[in-house]
């Protein structure tokens, strides 16, 4: 199964589930199921891809650990997700330029983690199918990877504040 995740945000992020959609209706994922968390973009009509506006953690966790593949936006709750499942996801960061979000902090962050090769970035639609290629070469290999502590301690408190 391919997991397409757009978060939270409630800027639109059409980019990116548009694209995967195009891909998924040339025949580039096969017969594998692509699953897209679509987030606040509902006017968005998708055509190859089965789709909900979002879902319970419990399932979010699991679809991380299903998936093949996952493709992301940049979050970084998102990212801790993949790599807690071991899987190294290609993210295509929201971008201020296009109204995905506020500032491109998410940018900053792909390129960083990518600089230490955890993610495979896909800035735009058409690096995609490249990005996936690669990732699948690189999930094909099971990873372990441990987060940085400070990851560990942002995701504490980020977890701490949404039980306020």
């Amino acid at each position: 199964m391919i997991f397409v995740t757009v978060g939270n945000a409630t800027q639109r992020f059409a980019r990116l589930l548009q694209a995967v959609d195009e891909l998924s209706g040339s025949g580039f994922f096969g017969s594998q199921k692509v699953f897209m968390q679509t987030g606040h973009n509902a006017d968005i009509l998708l055509r190859h891809c089965e789709q909900q506006a979002f879902l319970a953690m419990d399932e979010f966790e699991q679809h991380m650990q299903d998936a093949e593949t996952i493709i992301s936006h940049g979050g970084c709750g998102t990212l801790l997700y993949a790599a807690r499942a071991g899987k190294t996801p290609v993210v295509m960061p929201r971008r201020k330029k296009y109204g995905e979000h506020v500032n491109d902090h998410q940018l900053q962050l792909v390129n960083e983690l990518a600089s230490q090769g955890r993610v495979v970035p896909a800035y735009e639609p058409a690096d995609l199918a490249a990005a996936i290629l690669e990732a699948r070469e690189r999930n094909a290999h099971t990873l372990s990877w441990q987060p940085p502590q400070m990851i560990g301690l942002v995701a504490q408190a980020i977890n701490e504040l949404l039980r306020l």
